[in-house]
């Protein structure tokens, strides 16, 4: 299924999801009735939206927003619609959980600014991304503000499914449930929004596993496709146990890599800002006399960041374990006989050999010890030994 065109071209950036759209619009559209104390069935002051890696709930949550604060239902030229958009919005709040969990001390600023009213818009929004990563002490402490949120405030939490998400805040949320994009949708969209070459963003689409800005990385970064392949190439070096700890300190050295590159830049702009906020680079002002000043604040952001560190590390292996998972999919998919396209499909010879080299039953073990190694990085294991763990699994499977 093509994509599709609609009236508001806002809403074309979310591929795949034309009932969740219809019912997002639909809810925006009755929220404005709620404005003038009218109350329609459409619309809730608390959503919960849903949907695998790459679905796009961020965006979807973004989109929503826009619409709700936007006088013409979403059109995406007004001055709302574009301030949320660029994630510039005074009245739309987007928290991101910086560590593995969100704990009770990060939802005290929450619950303030959910009792605030809107200063420009019609609506004062919190998007809590990431809402899995609650901590049971954190949903309890949000749970009022979200079963009894203030007249005008709306939140929009997102996680991979309403499983993973605590039972008290998910009773209190309207689900939205988005599903992967399929992958001719995401090239479309590669090709008419970004100018990919059409052969390019047929592979990114498929190799992506539905992931849209996956997608986009791995058709326009030619490092994001080489660490693919460097992931890839993993299931065919497990010979031996040396093997297996090589390939398992490879991936780790490829996530952290990663993060360096994704933290690095940010680590320093943010305590350049902090320093400056406290006087540095003022006149008559000592450097000793800020580091005195901003040593509290300076030691609350490097645990910040260090948290971020961890997360994002631990997302790029996830990522890592993703890309194996389908690759043994894909070997499945040859032993089995099965009429599906493979994710990997530039790679089909070599999938078919390595599926001739072993039975289904052993596949099936390395796609249950993939599943468990990302259960494991939730945890606070050391992402070495548990990456170890797997790749010994994986080769005596």
């Amino acid at each position: 299924m093509l994509l599709r065109q609609r009236e508001n071209k806002m809403w074309d950036e979310l591929i795949g999801q034309e009932f969740s759209v219809k019912a997002l619009t639909q809810a925006a559209s009755d929220a404005k009735s709620s404005l003038t104390g009218k109350v329609l069935p459409g619309f809730s002051q608390a959503w919960l939206i849903t949907g695998p890696p790459g679905s796009g709930r961020s965006t979807a949550a973004r989109l929503f927003a826009a619409t709700l604060q936007c006088e013409q239902d979403g059109c995406g030229k007004c001055v709302s619609c574009i301030s949320v958009n660029n994630s510039t919005h005074p009245d739309v709040k987007v928290i991101t959980p910086q560590g593995l969990s969100y704990g009770i001390d990060d939802t005290k600023d929450l619950v303030r600014e959910a009792a605030m009213l809107p200063g420009l818009g019609q609506w004062n929004i919190i998007i809590l991304e990431d809402a899995d990563r609650l901590t049971t002490e954190a949903g309890n402490a949000l749970l009022k503000a979200i079963e009894e949120p203030a007249k005008l405030t709306v939140w929009i939490l997102c996680a991979p499914s309403s499983k993973d998400v605590l039972i008290t805040i998910k009773s209190r949320c309207r689900i939205i449930s988005l599903r992967t994009p399929p992958a001719d949708e995401i090239a479309e969209l590669l090709i008419k929004r970004d100018g990919i070459d059409k052969a390019m963003a047929h592979f990114a689409s498929h190799a992506s596993l539905g992931h849209v800005g996956r997608a986009k990385l791995l058709a326009t970064d030619e490092q994001v496709r080489d660490r693919r392949s460097l992931v890839l190439q993993v299931p065919f070096e497990l010979k031996d146990l040396p093997n297996c700890f090589a390939a398992a300190q490879k991936l780790v050295d490829a996530a952290t890599e990663d993060a360096d590159i994704a933290t690095d830049e940010m680590d320093e702009k943010e305590l350049s800002n902090l320093m400056r906020a406290y006087g540095e680079g003022a006149e008559g002002v000592t450097k000793r006399k800020i580091e005195k000043l901003a040593s509290s604040a300076k030691k609350e952001l490097e645990e910040g960041q260090k948290k971020r560190y961890k997360r994002i590390t631990r997302d790029r292996l996830d990522l890592t374990l993703q890309e194996l998972a389908a690759f043994y999919r894909d070997v499945l998919v040859l032993q089995s006989g099965a009429q599906l396209d493979l994710f990997h499909s530039e790679m089909k010879g070599s999938i078919q050999r390595f599926a001739d080299s072993s039975s289904i039953n052993s596949t099936i073990k390395r796609l249950d010890a993939v599943e468990a190694t990302r259960r494991m990085l939730n945890s606070e294991a050391a992402p070495l030994l548990v990456m170890e763990s797997m790749t010994v699994q994986l080769a005596r499977a």
